[in-house]
């Protein structure tokens, strides 16, 4: 069986993962991850800070030479919201090139939805069927895919709405204050598309996503959302990530991801949220199975 390899540059985290398909479904292999922050302070300047993007171009070199050692050279390397509205993005992708050889693709938001839609799909395998409402929460951006459970998009929008560009736009303090996620709040509500999505499930992805399970087991209704919302404010982000095993970058976020959670809930009108493992990388891994490019 063929293994195939995809580097996912982040605005919180650089992943790896290598992996086999079988049956339209993702077996990983081996992933690692790099908390290199590019987005940090994007937001605010525009621009990859230098020795971020230094200590990122080593990072997708360490990858490459791990996917090699696992049966997957010349991994995939994709880069989404942070690179994609640097100005200095390009820097990036050349730096890639001369340390590695590979060509790092600046995916449009709208690929980015796909594939997210894709990988989320396989993850949550044949317990599906109808239409469904994806969120992938990532650092810089956020993507909303509605179609079939099938695999068929028939919306989507990439918003300015990651948890990285949301702290730092409306979060002063740790933890933040009610009228700071209040705020954020609201311009998340303002943002989302006006769709119809009838009586569709709502799955979100994404490691902020997957942090809350971490933190909760009980079912992430809208109203179980904003009550977990209060008690992690309890303590500042380093307390929170001591206490249940995250990294700090990741808890700091978390009360945002939250807040933009329970808000899709809200907005959408549905009671509860569903988490799944898949996401880009494996949507790539999909792609990259059947032949085809990303």
């Amino acid at each position: 069986m063929s293994r195939y390899s995809v580097v996912d540059v982040g605005s919180n985290t650089i992943h790896l993962l290598v992996g086999e398909v079988d049956g339209g479904e993702v077996l990983p292999v081996t992933g690692e991850k790099f908390s290199a922050r590019l987005g940090a302070g994007v937001e605010k300047t525009g621009r990859l800070e230098q020795e971020r993007l230094l200590l990122a171009a080593e990072a997708i070199n360490f990858f490459a030479r791990i996917a090699a050692l696992n049966g997957a050279p010349s991994p995939e390397v994709l880069a989404t919201s942070a690179v994609r509205d640097a100005e200095n993005g390009p820097e990036l992708v050349e730096r890639v090139r001369e340390t590695t050889g590979l060509k790092m693709r600046l995916i449009s938001g709208k690929k980015e939805a796909e594939l997210g839609f894709r990988g989320a799909l396989s993850a949550l395998g044949g317990r599906r069927e109808g239409k469904v409402l994806v969120v992938d929460l990532g650092g810089g951006s956020a993507q909303l895919i509605f179609g079939e459970a099938s695999g068929v998009v028939e919306e989507r929008v990439s918003l300015p709405l990651g948890t990285n560009r949301t702290t730092e736009r409306f979060v002063r303090t740790n933890p933040p204050t009610d009228g700071e996620l209040g705020a954020l709040g609201e311009h998340v509500a303002g943002l989302l598309p006006a769709w119809d999505i009838g009586d569709a499930p709502v799955v979100a992805v994404g490691g902020s996503a997957r942090a809350m399970v971490k933190i909760t087991q009980d079912d992430l209704t809208a109203g179980r959302l904003w009550r977990l919302s209060e008690e992690i404010r309890k303590w500042p982000s380093g307390v929170l990530a001591r206490e249940h095993g995250l990294t700090p970058e990741r808890a700091r976020v978390l009360p945002a991801a939250i807040t933009t959670l329970a808000t899709v809930l809200e907005v959408f009108g549905k009671e509860e949220l569903t988490v799944a493992r898949g996401g880009i990388r494996e949507g790539t891994l999909l792609a990259l199975a059947e032949g085809g490019q990303v």
